[in-house]
């Protein structure tokens, strides 16, 4: 592959991203932390946050990015993200529904600076 093409392909992998390349704050969360409360089918997440309207994120070990939360779900198509809703445990307690991660969302908008 040419050097111009290299840097085609990195390009076009960055924007895919929809910005979560160099520089971005990430924050590692593991199912060991959580425990029984983990809410993931996978065993640790990048926490991510993109703002404005901050868009909480995680990514995973394959480079998937998944859409945490409203505003990121408003977007995931057009950014290539995936649903969260994918990677989400059901519930202990009522198997019809997944598992409640607000905190981890929380988490992941904190890092665009406190939102």
């Amino acid at each position: 592959m040419s050097k111009g093409m290299s840097m085609s392909v990195l390009s076009f992998a960055l924007m895919a991203l929809g910005g979560c390349g160099a520089g971005e704050k990430s924050e590692q969360v593991t199912s060991k932390e959580y425990g029984d409360a983990w809410p993931f089918t996978v065993e640790s997440v990048d926490l991510l946050c993109e703002g404005p309207s901050p868009k909480a994120l995680a990514r995973v070990s394959n480079g998937t990015v998944y859409a945490l939360n409203g505003s990121a779900r408003g977007l995931a198509k057009e950014r290539g993200w995936s649903d969260g809703q994918d990677i989400t445990k059901q519930s202990p307690t009522m198997p019809s529904v997944k598992m409640d991660y607000r905190d981890i969302v929380q988490r992941a908008q904190a890092l665009c600076g406190g939102a």
